[in-house]
């Protein structure tokens, strides 16, 4: 099966539950009215109401346990205020957005990297959590199945016998995870993962807990439920469990439809209105109102944590907006969409519709209809443009939104639906700054998932207008019939014209031609990057001369962008090569190239520069170490300072030592004795080229560039290929090479002489390159990464010369500015980083085969 259709497996698995389930409730609910079911649930007493805001608020501080538990396990202590609002913020997003393990998961990195837990710990504590339910689950389901056989039986279209026995199962696996846990003592080690155990009292309390949840939140639509559905409440959580665990598998979010055809089927006796209000109630209590209150904690609590920076708070809230307004954006404009075609296919009031009888003709409101549901299915896929900061799309955006007020008004007077729509308006156009991307909206992604979740709007709102229109009998002469209370009829055509639109945007989706594989870069896109480099102020950018990455442009083709390819990880050398102002969109083209490859966006080497433009592509930002810059107007050999570099020159010249640099004219001419001293130079130190962040020896590469060269006796012995950027700024070197015959310390004259040379010619800035893992912080509260990186840093001289470099270049009092690592973070960091050395090293052998050379044989500025 080709890749991109196995990565829409997920959703289109989650969009045809969804399906299946609102078909399911329509055949259920019979001739149910959406009218019927809200009237069922405002008929809910208030002391129901009220016992079941207490099992719900009871439910959560049970969870709350959860991560209590987790954390007693790690040996770590956090409040236990803190650790219940955790915990509250992250079931809360869970239950509701789907994937529980993996949306709770992000929100507890999120709070508890914030507490100063590392990614190891938060993992422990998602997996802790995880099997903390599953083992409550499995213990209610496994007893549900075998006392409840006949329900189960029937959902499973087999024997009561066959029921039972899966229950057995169940509970069986469950007694056996306890007894592991009681047997085992050492860490389960499972596909490379090492999984601690707790003891076996830890698991019960486990299975305690999880359970009790279960329970509660069970309670909470048991006290909802009508007085004429009257089974007993151990009958009821059995069929609860059945009915969860059914919504689960489903992977819909919060198994929303799934979980309400299950109760429908396992519930038979009940009237199908009064049961969907009590769910609908269970909806609001148990889902609705935690989630708001999560996300109103959480709004809070970033606020809480940004107290201090009132004196910038205007640049704090330019910050925060370019990195929440285009997905919050993107979020009503989807909303709005919805709501479109939601009041599209309900049935407009009879009173309004005759006060527009007197003034509109009979076409115009129908027209108004069409064109509301056709820009609702416009809103709904254009909201993925406003999430990439499209320019175009805001712009589009504004004119669908007034379309949208408009066709609201005119086709029943929608007041209200007009409103909201010109608040989302208004919202928009007051962040236009936020929308800068100058790419065409047909080049973007429209991802699986997005698509999937347009699939559902659509379909949920055809659900609701059958079940809306569910009185008047379905005719093929409804398609034809135009009147101004022929509501059903312009539900029908509205609902088509939303089809036809998705089906547009699908079938674009699944027509586009496969993404090519990165290739390297051709003759005629090194000339083009040649261009731009002829523009730009920094030198690092040459390093795409080499010709073994791909390039992407920017739509302007002033910029680019070198990258390769490891494992699951695109790998972008350095930061964006162009002007400020285009750095950012080409961030945003790396990301989504990346997104459609299915890789791991990692920019390796980047800045301090455009570090915003990271954060917003949504990576983690990592230190791999300091960039030394010397300042040559301020360089001299003279002085105490440098008495060192005074004679290391003076004693290469006694030797018989010369200096020169050779144009680009020259190179050529010189390409076989450079060639000499190359292969010397690898023949003596047992190593093979490198590339990617490394220059390696190539006569197209070299032919480009002037050449720093040191000869004795007429015999060149070393050479280094220069790197000046445009505007006389920055200079740089790249290939550095020397052969046996050249004198001890050729490297430190031929350093001094190129920047007295460069100094000469009027260039502001020499760069020694990066020392990696310098300027780590050895602070006790640090990131796990930066104590890691200083223990490589003390320890690791045996796999590379890491202080010795940092020593090496501080001798030239450089200034040292970060440089970083931009990627996804948590887990995925040590892969990215095996990837970034295995693209530098050539491979594995390449990475581990052999350990870094003498102390000053090679240094290396892009290492």
């Amino acid at each position: 099966m080709p890749r991109r259709w196995v990565r829409m497996l997920p959703a289109v698995t989650m969009a045809l539950a969804f399906g299946i389930a609102l078909v399911a409730l329509h055949h259920l609910s019979g001739e149910l009215r959406l009218q019927d079911i809200l009237a069922a649930t405002a008929g809910i007493g208030w002391s129901s109401i009220a016992i079941a805001l207490a099992l719900t608020a009871a439910s959560y501080m049970v969870l709350s346990l959860y991560d209590v538990l987790a954390l007693q396990q790690l040996g770590r202590s956090l409040p236990y205020g803190r650790a219940t609002a955790i915990s509250f913020t992250a079931w809360a997003f869970g239950h509701n957005v789907g994937l529980v393990t993996f949306s709770a998961g992000a929100i507890r990195y999120r709070l508890y990297s914030l507490a100063g837990l590392g990614a190891a710990e938060i993992t422990r504590i998602v997996v802790f959590c995880a099997l903390t339910f599953h083992l409550g689950a499995g213990l209610l389901t496994g007893i549900s199945l075998i006392v409840d056989a006949g329900n189960a039986a029937s959902l499973l279209h087999a024997a009561p016998l066959l029921a039972q026995v899966l229950g057995v199962l169940v509970l069986a696996l469950v007694a056996g995870w306890i007894a592991l846990t009681a047997w085992r003592r050492k860490p389960l080690n499972l596909a490379g993962w090492s999984l601690p155990l707790p003891s076996w009292p830890i698991t019960l309390l486990q299975v305690a807990i999880s359970a009790s949840d279960l329970l509660l939140s069970c309670g909470v639509l048991y006290v909802l439920l009508p007085e004429a559905v009257s089974p007993s409440f151990v009958t009821f959580a059995g069929l609860y469990m059945v009915a969860l665990v059914i919504g689960a598998v489903s992977t819909v979010p919060g198994g929303l439809g799934v979980f309400e055809s299950m109760m429908l089927l396992l519930l038979p006796q009940a009237a199908p209105g009064p049961l969907l209000g009590a769910l609908l109630a269970y909806r609001v209590i148990y889902f609705a109102l935690p989630f708001l209150l999560a996300i109103t904690l959480l709004c809070l609590f970033e606020a809480w944590r940004q107290r201090r920076r009132v004196r910038v708070a205007w640049e704090w809230t330019r910050r925060s907006l370019d990195f929440v307004v285009p997905p919050a954006m993107a979020m009503l404009a989807f909303v709005a969409g919805v709501v479109l075609l939601m009041s599209g296919a309900t049935p407009a009031l009879a009173d309004r519709l005759r006060l527009l009888k007197d003034f509109l003709p009979l076409p115009v409101v129908e027209i108004s209809q069409l064109a509301g549901s056709a820009i609702g299915v416009a809103l709904l896929v254009l909201a993925r443009g406003l999430y990439y900061r499209l320019d175009a799309a805001w712009h589009l955006m504004l004119w669908l939104l007034g379309a949208g007020i408009l066709a609201s008004l005119l086709k029943g007077l929608d007041y209200e639906e007009s409103l909201a729509l010109l608040l989302v308006l208004l919202a928009l156009y007051t962040t236009r700054r936020q929308f800068y991307r100058r790419a065409s909206l047909l080049t973007e992604p429209l991802a699986p998932r997005w698509l999937a979740a347009v699939a559902m709007a659509v379909g949920a709102s055809i659900w609701v207008g059958l079940v809306a229109q569910r009185e008047v009998p379905y005719q093929n002469e409804l398609w034809w019939q135009f009147a101004f209370d022929a509501n059903a009829p312009r539900m029908l055509r509205g609902s088509l014209v939303a089809v036809l639109g998705l089906g547009v945007a699908a079938g674009y989706r699944l027509l586009q031609p496969a993404r090519r594989s990165a290739l390297p870069a051709t003759p005629s896109e090194l000339e083009r990057a040649a261009a731009v480099l002829a523009r730009v102020e920094s030198a690092n950018g040459n390093l795409a001369l080499l010709g073994d990455k791909s390039l992407l442009f920017s739509a302007s083709d002033q910029g680019f962008i070198m990258y390769g390819i490891s494992g699951h990880s695109w790998i972008a050398m350095g930061d964006p090569v162009a002007d400020a102002g285009e750095r950012g969109e080409l961030v945003w083209r790396f990301r989504e190239l990346c997104d459609r490859g299915g890789g791991r966006c990692v920019f390796y080497q980047v800045s301090g520069d455009s570090l915003p433009s990271y954060v917003d592509a949504g990576l983690s930002l990592s230190k791999l170490g300091e960039e030394a810059r010397v300042r040559l107007e301020e360089f001299t050999i003279e002085g105490s300072a440098r008495a060192h570099l005074r004679q290391a020159k003076r004693k290469a010249e006694r030797e018989g030592a010369s200096f020169r640099v050779a144009g680009v004219d020259e190179v050529a001419a010189l390409l076989p004795e450079m060639r000499r001293v190359s292969d010397d130079w690898l023949a003596t130190k047992a190593a093979a080229e490198k590339g990617f962040s490394l220059g390696f020896f190539s006569a197209d590469y070299l032919r480009r560039f002037p050449c720093a060269l040191v000869e004795r006796g007429g015999e060149l012995v070393a050479f280094a290929n220069l790197w000046p950027g445009s505007q006389g700024i920055e200079v740089s070197v790249d290939l550095m090479r020397h052969s046996q015959a050249a004198p001890r310390g050729v490297m430190d004259y031929l350093f001094v002489e190129i920047m007295l040379w460069c100094k000469a010619q009027g260039f502001q800035w020499f760069s020694l390159g990066m020392a990696p893992l310098a300027g780590l912080e050895e602070h006790r509260l640090a990131p796990p990464w930066h104590r890691l990186g200083r223990l490589v840093y003390r320890y690791g001289e045996n796999f590379y010369n890491f202080e010795g470099l940092r020593q090496y270049k501080e001798k030239f009092l450089p200034q040292w500015r970060p440089r970083y690592l931009a990627a996804p973070g948590g887990v995925a960091l040590p892969r990215v980083l095996l990837d970034v050395t295995t693209l530098i090293s050539g491979g594995i052998g390449g990475t581990i085969g052999k350990p870094a050379a003498g102390k000053h044989d090679e240094v290396h500025p892009h290492a």
